[in-house]
């Protein structure tokens, strides 16, 4: 899990880390996924080789951008990773990576075609749930106590709540027919659950169909044939006018 290796690499022992998770989607469906981690001067001040033990080449090697480590004048330690997706089965799975308090995530992205196979609207979902239901076990499961010995962080977090060490916040843009819409979550701590549901509209459902176009195409014949059928009748009544003209001369 990215979520949990990035807090162990920060370590917990005496620190809070505030993780900020910003997802967005353009027009087109792709996007990026950032995720920046802040510990505070604490954290700092109990693991000064803290900007060392992140690991980057882990990440980097699953396909995330690395900014960071820095420190701040302020004290603090900051990373940013990032990661591009193509459509939104690339979104859900980085977002499935991340892990809790990302929890069971899904993204998709409906098109409707006009009867000229063009995409004139697209719907775009993304569901998840936030939050730590089973508290710090919630970052575990079973192979991975079975290979630790036990419960990761177990004597790093003992008489701890995650609310005193972590927090989470959600951003979400995506794409709409009035352009980006964004909202905003927070991951509660304290073993609920909060339910994360957007769903924004792209385009015009009334697009262009056969018989809206046919429509079009015998309007536009019509007009024409007006146009023509005045002009030819213009025409005839000047030519009789001329007729009529030219005989009154000659008498």
């Amino acid at each position: 899990m990215l979520l949990v290796a990035t807090v162990l690499a920060f370590g917990l022992s005496a620190c809070r880390v505030e993780f900020d998770l910003a997802v967005a989607v353009a027009e087109d469906g792709s996007g990026t996924v950032s995720l920046r981690a802040v510990a505070d001067p604490e954290t700092v001040a109990a693991a000064p080789t803290i900007a060392e033990r992140i690991m980057a080449d882990d990440l980097i090697a699953a396909g995330w951008s690395v900014d960071g480590p820095t420190v701040t004048e302020g004290g603090q330690v900051v990373v940013t990773l990032t990661r591009p997706f193509a459509d939104a089965d690339q979104l859900a799975t980085i977002l499935g990576d991340i892990g809790p308090p990302v929890l069971e995530p899904s993204a998709a992205r409906d098109l409707t075609v006009d009867d000229l196979g063009r995409v004139v609207a697209a719907t775009n979902t993304l569901r998840a749930s936030l939050g730590l239901p089973d508290g710090f076990a919630s970052f575990s499961d079973p192979d991975l106590e079975a290979a630790l010995g036990g419960a990761p962080f177990a004597d790093d977090l003992a008489g701890l709540e995650p609310a005193d060490v972590i927090g989470f916040d959600l951003s979400v843009s995506l794409p709409s027919a009035d352009g980006p819409q964004v909202r905003e979550w927070s991951a509660p701590l304290d073993g609920s659950t909060v339910e994360v549901e957007f769903v924004t509209r792209q385009g015009d459902d009334a697009g262009p169909t056969w018989s809206g176009v046919l429509s079009t195409v015998l309007g536009v014949i019509l007009v024409l044939w007006v146009v023509v059928a005045a002009s030819f009748i213009t025409w005839v009544a000047l030519a009789r006018r001329r007729r009529r003209a030219t005989v009154a001369s000659g008498r």
